[in-house]
């Protein structure tokens, strides 16, 4: 028997493991400073993109720069799209198909059309007009970059939920059966019980994020940055809770030996 539950629990104590390790990176990857990113609601680190200096004899340095705050845009929502594709291995069909739409079909296709857009100005209205489209009407950094990095992470996180929970009857039989055989298993059944609840504090600290997160749109940018930080607070909230309920799975399997 203290090979079963010591094979059995593996998975387990592995899944916790691995959420831990995915929620670590989530204020880095959602919120990763950039030239255009907003640090906080309202607050741009640079307004030059969307209101450039632009003059007859500037014309061609506010162009390039233009141009320049587009790619770098296309090579994000690359990223977010390969992340989202590729690397992300618990998202929902439904999560994944949403992300999946709004970066391939509205995201990415506006910002390569502005590209040929600040190509074929000629002036500095049409080049300003351009830049103000870029950065409040896809707000790549604002909302799509958290939403994508968020809605992963709350997948991940609601995944290792769901195979501790699916666990935890094969656990409590091994207490149980370790009880049966005469061993003191009064630690192990406190551990159990923390890690029971442990993984509901996460259970309640990740619902409904993905949903409202992925429901924030670029016009409502940057009210809804508050949204975004909610989120990351409860996700980070839930690592915690996960790394906990690690613990007590590490401490049920020593009990156990």
């Amino acid at each position: 028997m203290t090979r079963t539950i010591k094979n059995r629990m593996v998975p387990a104590v592995l899944a916790v493991g691995v959420a831990a390790g995915i929620v670590v990176a989530l204020p880095g990857a959602a919120f990763a400073a950039s030239a255009t990113t907003s640090t906080s609601p309202g607050a741009s680190t640079s307004t030059a993109p969307s209101s450039p200096q632009c003059t007859p004899a500037l014309f061609t340095q506010a162009q390039q720069r233009v141009e320049s705050e587009l790619s770098a845009r296309v090579t994000q929502l690359q990223s977010l799209q390969a992340a989202a594709n590729n690397t992300a291995n618990h998202l929902t069909a439904g999560d994944r198909q949403t992300l999946q739409n709004d970066i391939t079909t509205v995201e990415l296709p506006g910002i390569e059309g502005l590209q040929t857009q600040a190509q074929q100005a000629t002036n500095c209205a049409t080049l300003r007009q351009t830049a103000r489209t870029m950065v409040f009407t896809y707000r790549v950094y604002l909302v799509m970059t958290p939403q994508t990095h968020l809605t992963i992470v709350a997948d991940d996180e609601t995944y290792v939920e769901g195979v501790i929970v699916n666990l935890e009857p094969t656990i409590a039989q091994a207490i149980q059966n370790a009880e049966n055989q005469g061993k003191n298993v009064a630690a192990a059944q406190s551990a159990f019980s923390d890690l029971k609840t442990q993984v509901s504090n996460a259970q309640g600290a990740t619902a409904g994020q993905s949903a409202t997160v992925l429901a924030q749109t670029p016009a409502g940018a940057p009210g809804n940055w508050t949204v975004f930080l909610n989120a990351r607070t409860a996700l980070s909230n839930a690592r915690n809770d996960l790394h906990v309920a690690y613990s007590d799975a590490q401490q049920i399997r020593a009990d156990l030996q």
